[in-house]
C-alpha cells in the first residue's frame, strides 16, 4: 500500500512539473479578439498579419514585442501562456517556455543541492 501511494505521488509531480507548450489554436482566438482589429485595418500603422508572420520567425520576439515592446500597452492583462500562444500561432512554432523571462545575464548561478 505505501509503495503504491509514493508511486502515485511521483507520477502526480511529473504532472505539475511538465512545462506548458504553447498552443497555435489559442494563439488564433486571442489574435482574434485582441488584435486583429488593429492589424487588419492598419490602425496606428499596425503591421497585417502577413508582415508580421514574413518578418517574425522567432516566437520570442513577438513574446518580446507584447512583454516590454511596441505592444506592451495592448498586451495588458495577457498572460505569459496568453502571449506564448500569440507567439506560436504567428510563427506557426511552438513557444514552449520562451514566455518565462529569462534570468539576469549577471545572476549567480545556483549550487547543487549538497547529498
Amino acid at each position: 500500500m505505501k509503495l503504491t501511494f509514493v508511486a502515485v505521488l511521483g507520477l502526480g509531480a511529473l504532472a505539475v512539473a511538465a512545462p506548458a507548450v504553447a498552443g497555435p489554436t489559442e494563439g488564433q482566438a486571442l489574435y482574434e479578439t485582441r488584435c486583429n482589429v488593429c492589424h487588419a485595418n492598419a490602425i496606428n500603422d499596425a503591421p497585417p498579419i502577413e508582415k508580421i508572420r514574413a518578418e517574425v520567425a522567432d516566437p520570442a520576439k513577438v513574446i518580446e514585442k507584447l512583454t516590454t515592446g511596441t505592444m506592451t500597452a495592448m498586451a495588458s492583462g495577457l498572460s505569459d501562456q496568453d502571449k506564448a500562444d500569440i507567439a506560436a500561432y504567428l510563427t506557426a512554432k511552438p513557444a514552449g517556455d520562451a514566455a518565462a523571462p529569462a534570468p539576469a545575464a549577471d545572476a549567480a548561478p545556483v549550487a547543487p543541492a549538497p547529498q
